[in-house]
């Protein structure tokens, strides 16, 4: 059943959501949708893409797909120009892909430092450079980053990772104070732990919902991928135009201590 999300007024907006086949990025893709906006999908799984698309269409919005790996600029050139081309605008573009593994910092290896620094911020620059240069000579657009807790403190295993979502927030204050001025508005989205299919067998470990409930999150339980939706969609509305560079942590509280 569709949610009523009219009061941000993304009615007919055209936005951009990569990582959308599943998790946080396909309950956003939706819920844009729920408020009024056509959406373009991006990820490299075309499939699990049109089953997203199946829902968005059937709330009677437009839902493009678009099967690109953005760790290569010319990928994300190309989701770009085809978003142009097909709706004629971009007001939204919603970076979620992000890719890492959980390696202890001794054992990185080149290959996984690539890897996550390529999909999870290079591909967030170049997808915002693309998307800022149709929003400024169109009046303005909104730009959502989604960084982590990982951004602001740090864990085990995951020495990459936390750089590079710490470089995600400082881009988004930089992007931001370059643009707003031009009427791009950037700010970001920082998620904690998150229930998703990708994740189900971490959460599953003996202890590890005790630990993660107990001690790193005061609310008392980890977050679901639609308790996003309210910050990001807020992010994209008019009603944060004067929220510039922010990062708005969603993280149960993570962050407090």
């Amino acid at each position: 059943m569709s949610r009523d999300y009219t009061c941000f007024g993304l009615k007919d907006k055209v936005a951009i959501v990569t990582g959308a086949s599943q998790g946080i990025g396909k309950s956003l893709a939706i819920s844009l949708a729920e408020a009024g906006a056509h959406v373009a999908l991006v990820s490299r799984t075309q499939s699990a893409l049109e089953e997203v698309a199946k829902e968005i269409r059937a709330l009677d919005r437009e839902a493009l797909v678009i099967p690109v790996d953005i760790s290569a600029v010319s990928s994300i050139r190309e989701m770009i120009n085809r978003t142009h081309q097909h709706f004629g605008k971009i007001d939204i573009l919603i970076n979620n892909a992000a890719w890492t593994a959980t390696t202890d910092a001794l054992e990185v290896t080149e290959e996984e430092w690539d890897r996550t620094v390529d999909t999870s911020l290079k591909s967030i620059f170049f997808a915002s450079q693309e998307a800022a240069r149709i929003m400024i000579p169109q009046g303005g657009g909104k730009i959502i980053n989604i960084g982590s807790t990982l951004g602001q403190v740090t864990f085990k295993g995951r020495s990459v990772y936390a750089a590079v979502k710490a470089g995600v927030h400082h881009l988004t204050r930089s992007l931001a104070y370059e643009w707003s001025s031009k009427g791009v508005n950037v700010n970001a989205v920082g998620p904690c732990i998150t229930e998703t299919a990708t994740r189900r067998e971490l959460f599953e470990r003996p202890g590890y919902k005790e630990w993660a409930t107990g001690q790193m999150l005061p609310v008392g339980r980890w977050a679901q991928p639609e308790d996003f939706v309210g910050a990001t969609l807020f992010l994209c509305s008019s009603l944060s135009d004067m929220v510039v560079g922010h990062i708005l942590m969603v993280d149960g509280g993570w962050t407090l201590h």
